[in-house]
């Protein structure tokens, strides 16, 4: 005698599993580009809390040094670990005149403040090296680069030359009673850049220096005329337009903003002396 219940199936077929998956894809799909930008909002607000503390640790300098500010880049600085070695000594000179070694000490040494954001991944990688390699390596590619040509000097640009200052003046700011607009002289940026000693090697979120558009009058520009996700650091100045199309800026006054490539053409975002967009250095 056959049963008048009939047997009830268990489980799902392939067709249901397929459409289910495939229902979970979409749903994925349509999520991402939300947890990216939430993602890269997050990146940003935490690289714009290591902005403002970089700016009080740069007033703190200019503080004990009786104004003059942080100088940009120059061999021969000198700077200590937190152990009090000299830098130079424990690994190789051109660490020292790098700013994060120098600025080092108005931030407790916590290295964390340099590499924040989305850079913030790279300090554990280089806290794993022996003492040497972790003394230069962690001065090449801090979040934020400083705007060393106008700000504190850089000898490869002119900076700490007697020559260049007398024929030039003093086209770079030395004292902070240089700033003649503080809320527009641009001091550190978002950056990115590679090795120094190894340009092939892969590209760090990170940079130490940025260089303006332009440098000297006549010259031709030298950042690239169309600045996409693909454009070397190079050709942006090491600076990196990495939130959307826009980068981190800290001004003197010690305000934080967000400014994309168009706007950071600009050459009085850069040079104290700038009285225009296009300006370019000349002899006085």
């Amino acid at each position: 005698m056959k049963s008048k219940f009939h047997t009830h199936r268990c489980g799902f077929t392939i067709v249901e599993l397929l459409v289910v998956i495939a229902v979970i894809a979409i749903l994925a799909a349509l999520l991402l580009p939300a947890v990216q930008k939430a993602r890269l909002a997050a990146d940003r607000t935490d690289e714009m809390s290591s902005a403002r503390q970089l700016m009080l640790a740069w007033d703190s300098y200019a503080v004990q040094f009786k104004e003059s500010v942080l100088p940009g880049y120059k061999l021969g600085l000198r700077a200590f670990t937190q152990d009090g070695d000299e830098v130079s000594e424990v690994s190789n000179t051109i660490a020292a005149a790098r700013y994060p070694w120098r600025l080092a000490p108005f931030l407790d040494y916590d290295f964390r403040t340099l590499y924040r954001g989305i850079n913030s991944r790279a300090l554990e990688a280089m806290q794993q090296q022996e003492l040497e390699s972790y003394v230069y390596v962690v001065s090449v590619s801090p979040s934020l680069g400083l705007n060393t040509t106008w700000v504190g000097g850089d000898q490869n640009e002119l900076g700490f030359n007697p020559a260049a200052l007398s024929n030039f003046g003093r086209f770079y700011v030395q004292k902070l009673g240089d700033i003649r607009k503080p809320g527009e002289l641009m001091v550190f940026a978002s950056a990115k850049g590679s090795d120094p000693s190894a340009p092939e090697s892969t590209l760090y979120e990170g940079f130490f220096r940025v260089r303006s558009p332009q440098f000297a009058a006549g010259q031709e520009g030298r950042w690239a005329e169309e600045i996409t996700s693909g454009t070397s650091p190079e050709d942006t100045g090491h600076v990196d337009f990495r939130y959307g199309g826009s980068a981190v800026i800290a001004s003197a006054d010690g305000h934080i903003e967000t400014q994309g490539a168009e706007a950071m053409r600009d050459m009085r975002r850069w040079a104290n002396r700038a009285e225009s967009e296009d300006y370019g250095l000349s002899p006085q």
